[in-house]
């Protein structure tokens, strides 16, 4: 099954595709939210979504955060990064 990760997942926007995407029978364990705060996603954790820490302002944390991921929905963002952050 694909593997879909939601950035800004603790945004307005981004929680309404999570849950969009759990409605629409994606299996909590393929979501994978990618969060600055994980604390604030733990709603999001309680239902099974796989919640990782991805700050664009930390480059390093990207590609642990992106990791098995074979869909990214760049839901949101702010500041800069550079495309091969993301590679």
């Amino acid at each position: 099954m694909t593997t879909i990760a939601i950035t800004g997942a603790t945004g307005h926007l981004g929680r309404l595709v999570v849950d969009r995407l759990l409605a629409r029978g994606i299996a909590a364990d393929h979501v994978v939210a990618v969060v600055r705060n994980p604390t604030k996603a733990a709603d999001l954790a309680a239902r099974g979504v796989d919640v990782r820490r991805g700050d664009y302002t930390d480059p390093a944390a990207l590609p642990a955060a992106l990791a098995g991921v074979d869909v990214l929905l760049l839901v949101s963002g702010s500041g800069s990064f550079s495309p091969s952050t993301l590679r």
